[in-house]
């Protein structure tokens, strides 16, 4: 196959800094309120692009975090595959590679961000082509793959709202940060487990879109998710492990981003985040000292 077009690009990780879930849709999905924050701990990926006429995908997972990733249609990198095939409206042949580092079904958006990943580098290769694709065709089907995904086409801080469709663009603020991998939550079983008063706005995503706006630093109480409580339910593994976590350093306040199981928490700076991230790892935790970027 004569390859026309290659690149390879970083898929960042994200933080929910605030997650309220606000609503039940009749389609099935949830209204949510979140503001999501890239940060400097990604993935790679890997995209070859040529014209065909029968158009494939193959997809090849490598890297420390890649064990359970699956290498199949189920991923959402060769769902972002086959919809550049769609958005140029001809059969594409694509390879693609996915060097996993980032932890999966962690609330990190790893697999929507692998996705994300290669919308934006597959939409770079077309249009190098001679093929251009249009930027909302392309938040389209970003959608189409998953609710995060459009979030993540564009790297710096959204306030996400709706499925996730409703994005609005806010200063990224400076932050140092720990993340703590625990283990691996289900989305689906997360949302399913939500009980109706947990439904609602509580107002935190809307105080802290309004701090950042102002370019101040966000307060404690208003980060974190809304869906920890129903992460912890749909698997009591995940309770147990944010429970250890919370108890490993006294005096530190740890939120749930996403879905679960990943915790982090903002340090004052880069030595504290750095110490920080050290003892969660005696600890036996896989942690590590980020910092936000965008």
């Amino acid at each position: 196959m004569s390859h026309l077009s290659a690149r390879v690009v970083p898929a960042y990780a994200k933080l929910n800094l605030s997650l309220s879930v606000v609503g039940r849709r009749d389609d099935g999905y949830h209204d949510i309120d979140s503001i999501l924050v890239p940060i400097d701990w990604h993935d790679l990926v890997g995209v070859s692009l040529s014209f065909a006429a029968a158009g494939a995908v193959a997809l090849k997972v490598t890297g420390p975090a890649a064990a359970g990733v699956p290498p199949d249609d189920s991923n959402l990198t060769v769902r972002a595959a086959r919809a550049l095939s769609g958005l140029a409206r001809r059969p594409l042949d694509v390879r693609l590679w996915l060097d996993k580092a980032v932890p999966h079904g962690a609330g990190l958006g790893g697999g929507s961000g692998d996705a994300a990943a290669v919308l934006r580098a597959g939409a770079g290769a077309l249009a190098a082509m001679g093929v251009a694709i249009d930027p909302a065709e392309l938040a389209t089907a970003a959608l189409g793959i998953g609710s995060d995904v459009p979030a993540l086409l564009d790297i710096g801080t959204q306030r996400a709202r709706g499925r996730g469709d409703r994005l609005e663009r806010l200063p990224t603020p400076r932050l140092h940060v720990v993340v703590v991998s625990t283990v691996p939550s289900s989305t689906a079983a997360t949302y399913g487990a939500l009980l109706p008063e947990e439904i609602r706005d509580d107002g935190r995503t809307a105080r802290l879109a309004e701090l950042l706006a102002a370019n101040l630093a966000p307060e404690p109480g208003v980060m974190g998710s809304a869906l920890e409580a129903a992460a912890s339910r749909a698997d009591p593994a995940v309770g147990a492990a944010v429970r250890r976590a919370r108890a490993t350093v006294p005096g530190i306040e740890w939120h749930m981003t996403g879905s679960g199981g990943a915790l982090f928490a903002v340090a004052a700076d880069l030595a504290a985040s750095d110490q920080l991230a050290a003892e969660m790892r005696r600890s036996g935790f896989h942690a590590r000292a980020c910092r936000t970027i965008g």
